[in-house]
């Protein structure tokens, strides 16, 4: 388990495990979770309890889209 509270179902719990592994900082919720990517430019509420059954995957997906450290331009 990583170092937010745990979340109440299974799917989330893997969600937020995965978004960890891609470098993404988890805060933990009073509502909603906030996940903050490494570079600090992008930042996602993500719901406790979504009604969308493809949520979870969908918001992986969108952490693997939208920051990706080895992509940055060498300046």
């Amino acid at each position: 388990m990583g170092y937010w509270r745990k979340h109440p179902r299974k799917e989330g719990e893997e969600a937020l495990r995965q978004i960890s592994d891609l470098g993404w900082r988890i805060e933990n919720p009073p509502a909603y979770y906030t996940i903050k990517c490494p570079c600090g430019n992008h930042q996602r509420q993500v719901h406790l309890t979504p009604a969308n059954p493809n949520y979870w995957n969908q918001t992986v997906r969108f952490v693997r889209r939208v920051c990706r450290p080895e992509q940055k331009e060498d300046v």
